[in-house]
């Protein structure tokens, strides 16, 4: 297939924004049924267990109002959560001009009058920061974000949810990764969206501005060589003949639905690996997504051999791309 998308024409298409706007023309799904139906391999329930929704509550006067600032997607039994660096910029301001790993800020306790909480279903746990990029690499302070920006700039954290000793938690699982997969050397240089083969089907999960828990779904239509990220486009980049090969519909609707606060939220596919997390949309149903390739790279090492589950995932102290040779330097596992 010759067919290629630049990133400047992406622009002139769709401005993809940090915000949200409310505004989408297609619907999420409507339960566990309609989940069923699309062939998700895991349940309603255990999707929701798995994405805890980020609050703030912040101190007005003598009362302690609150807010949902975005959505999240665990990854280990342990607690550890990725989500958009955007939803966590309040607790990160003191920190945005360095960046930190596997250091503990704890963002329910780090400012007076203001205090995150990741609630799932009817508990809320404290959260911690465990690792971030300072702000020029993971928004400039921006917020929006051009389709070029949004797979130049690392729009991620990772945290860790509070929970009573020795608790475990539901996770996304994680597929085996190739270190060399994402390319950190360099991050700025331009490049080439283009068609992704095949189309990738997944599904969006997180917590829509003044809803509850709800999920939605497409396909994952571009990328760019290094697989950073990718975009569900409103737009079918796909010949007749192909789409027929891959036993896609010819009347699929391009692009996938998310909204204000779905920012972090999990980007899984039908079998619940995890493939990203959302960090852009906008009203056109135009979604961009970070790969979770870009964020295990970036914040940690990989030891053990295997593959699926069965490899062991510990945060680093140091960017890998900055450790040079050193590739069987491991950091100590977060207790």
């Amino acid at each position: 297939m010759k067919f290629r998308l630049t990133g400047k024409f992406l622009l002139c298409a769709a401005i993809l924004c940090i915000g949200f706007p409310p505004l989408a023309r297609s619907n999420f799904l409507t339960g566990a049924e309609h989940l069923l139906a699309e062939g998700a391999a895991f349940s309603w329930e255990e999707a929701q267990s798995r994405s805890p929704q980020i609050l703030i509550e912040y101190r007005d006067g003598d009362q302690w109002r609150r807010a949902s600032l975005g959505s999240a997607s665990l990854i280990s039994p342990d607690g550890l959560f990725v989500t958009a660096y955007h939803v966590m910029k309040y607790c990160l301001r003191k920190q945005k001009e360095v960046s930190r790993f596997s250091e503990r800020l704890d963002c329910s306790t780090e400012y007076p009058g203001m205090r995150y909480k990741a609630r799932i279903g009817d508990r809320e746990f404290e959260i911690e920061v465990v690792s971030h990029l300072a702000e020029r690499d993971s928004t400039q302070g921006k917020d929006t974000q051009t389709p070029d920006e949004t797979l130049k700039h690392r729009d991620f954290v990772l945290g860790k949810l509070k929970g009573k000793p020795n608790e475990r938690f539901a996770y996304w699982k994680l597929r085996d990764f190739d270190e060399s997969t994402v390319a950190l050397t360099d991050l700025d240089a331009d490049f080439e969206l283009k068609p992704l083969l095949p189309p990738k089907k997944v599904f969006v999960a997180g917590y829509p501005k003044d809803r509850g828990f709800l999920i939605s779904h497409g396909f994952l239509n571009l990328t760019d060589d290094n697989r950073r990220g990718y975009f569900a486009a409103a737009m079918n980049v796909y010949t007749p003949a192909y789409l027929r090969s891959q036993e896609i519909s010819m009347d699929t609707q391009w692009g996938i639905r998310v909204e204000n606060q779905m920012s972090g939220g999990p980007v899984v596919d039908a079998s619940g690996y995890l493939v990203g997390i959302v960090v852009t949309g906008d009203n056109n149903n135009n979604t961009g997504i970070l790969s979770i390739e870009n964020v295990l790279v970036t914040f940690f090492s990989r030891s053990g051999t295997g593959t699926d589950a069965s490899f062991t995932l510990k945060p680093t102290q140091r960017l890998r791309y900055l450790r040079g040779n050193d590739t069987k330097a491991e950091s100590p596992t977060l207790g």
